[in-house]
């Protein structure tokens, strides 16, 4: 596990901020930075769990310096781990990526690079924040948050998360960061499969508890939103100890591009079923014919009338709620009617999918967007980018505003509370540079920023 630097709580907050408020800033640029992450947690006892992080970072998406010896770029990585609980930042970690790249060549051959790094951590729910900065444009920032919790490994069989991976080869040399377990293990982050990108999905997989001398059937399988097995294989393993590692592969050059789930199940030879594990994947065949009927939505229409210059913006605001792989597409769309056959499906899936509690359609984002351009604009800033106007976007508008006005001693700010997410959630912005724009510093909804001691920001001494 690399060196973990310390900083003090106050330090890490601003730095949060700051990276917070640099990504809502970042001028849009063609190709921009992308930074995937992902994570898998396997049990190292009964009470504690390695946490693995992986991310990629894209030299094709990243700013190159060349020089004689050929192409030179770097990105910084931050990662950040609180405890929810507490508030405390367990880890936090910052390291360089190197990019040397010999020739042009050598960088059209390169598609990304993987780092992994390894985390130990007892029971208990933690917040994971990555960032990845491009050093030679630090307006380039990209960045992923994950909730993970950790608990005890129960006495029955067990089996870990699964983890997507672009390679696994044996191997001896333990120094390697990507060893495991008598493999190298190449993590796949951005988890997209397909024809033109990785064929072969690898997944590696830890079993807990087994009963020694017992034949399991160890069934692996792609799953489409319905519950339909697209394609699937099993294998049969006798097993010699209670805790072992299991890896698969399988080819996925046949399915339909969308959206699927991994499955692994274990099970006795009879079929009865042990456990289970499941992860999102996403497959991109674009030669392989959908097989289903796409009906679009009620905005085509409108979409076939916008210019180039128009469906790019829409997209751009609709970042909050679009995956990295649709920014990568879109990004190598070149033509109006490329673009406008993308975003009309992009709209059919958002509505269609209904993500979580969210319940969207396109003519209910952008009215959200026009809102908080309208609401929230700054200085700097459309009202869409600040914290505000995408809470407002995502969420829509809350129940109830509490609205607490400057004074001599406290800063202003305002606590949003929506009555019907999650059984009741609230949102705490706070204007901490005095430009009325507010920076959202605390939540109670899951997946975002939380601070149980934000109240110390109101402090104008801070």
């Amino acid at each position: 596990m690399k060196h973990v630097r310390s900083f003090s709580h106050c330090a890490l907050l601003f730095c949060l901020l700051s990276l917070q408020m640099y990504s809502q800033t970042t001028p849009a640029v063609h190709n921009r930075f992308v930074l995937n992450a992902d994570y898998s947690r396997f049990w190292q006892n009964d009470s504690m769990m390695y946490v693995e992080i992986s991310t990629a970072v894209y030299p094709s998406l990243t700013v190159l310096k060349q020089d004689s010896l050929g192409y030179h770029g770097k990105v910084d990585l931050i990662i950040l781990i609180q405890d929810t609980s507490s508030g405390v930042f367990v880890h936090t970690d910052r390291f360089n990526i190197p990019m040397n790249l010999v020739d042009s060549t050598s960088l059209a051959r390169t598609k990304s690079m993987v780092n992994n790094t390894t985390y130990a951590l007892g029971c208990g729910s933690y917040k994971v924040s990555v960032f990845g900065i491009d050093v030679f444009n630090r307006l380039r920032r990209d960045s992923s948050l994950f909730m993970v919790d950790i608990i005890k490994r129960p006495d029955t069989v067990a089996l870990s998360d699964i983890e997507l991976c672009s390679s696994i080869t044996e191997s001896s040399d333990q120094k390697d960061i990507f060893y495991k377990n008598t493999y190298r293990v190449i993590p796949n982050p951005n988890c997209v499969y397909g024809s033109t990108t990785y064929p072969l999905v690898f997944t590696y997989m830890e079993f807990y508890n087994l009963k020694t001398g017992m034949t399991y059937a160890i069934k692996a399988q792609i799953v489409d939103s319905k519950g339909v097995v697209k394609k699937g294989r099993t294998h049969l393993r006798r097993f010699s100890m209670p805790n072992v590692v299991d890896v698969t592969t399988l080819n996925v050059t046949s399915i339909n591009s969308g959206k699927f789930n991994y499955e692994v199940i274990l099970s006795d030879t009879l079929g009865n079923e042990i456990a289970r594990s499941r992860r999102p994947i996403y497959l991109y065949n674009p030669d392989v014919p959908s097989t289903q009927a796409t009906m679009l939505f009620e905005g085509s229409d409108e979409i076939a009338r916008l210019s180039s210059e128009e469906l790019e913006e829409e997209f751009q605001t609709a970042k909050y709620i679009s995956q990295s792989e649709d920014v990568k597409a879109f990004d190598k769309l070149t033509t109006k009617e490329g673009r406008q056959k993308f975003l009309q499906n992009f709209w059919t899936k958002i509505e269609q999918d209904n993500i979580g509690d969210l319940h969207l359609t396109r003519s209910i984002y952008l009215q959200r967007v026009l809102t908080a351009n309208h609401r929230y604009k700054t200085y700097t800033k459309e009202g869409w980018r600040t914290d505000q106007g995408r809470i407002l976007i995502l969420y829509g508008e809350p129940d109830e505003i509490e609205r607490f006005t400057n004074s001599t001693d406290s800063k202003p700010y305002e606590i949003w509370n929506y009555h019907q997410i999650e059984g009741g959630v609230q949102f705490v912005f706070i204007d901490l540079i005095g430009f009325n724009e507010y920076i959202l510093v605390h939540s109670t909804k899951r997946g975002e920023i939380q601070d149980a001691s934000w109240e110390q920001l109101l402090n104008r001494s801070n």
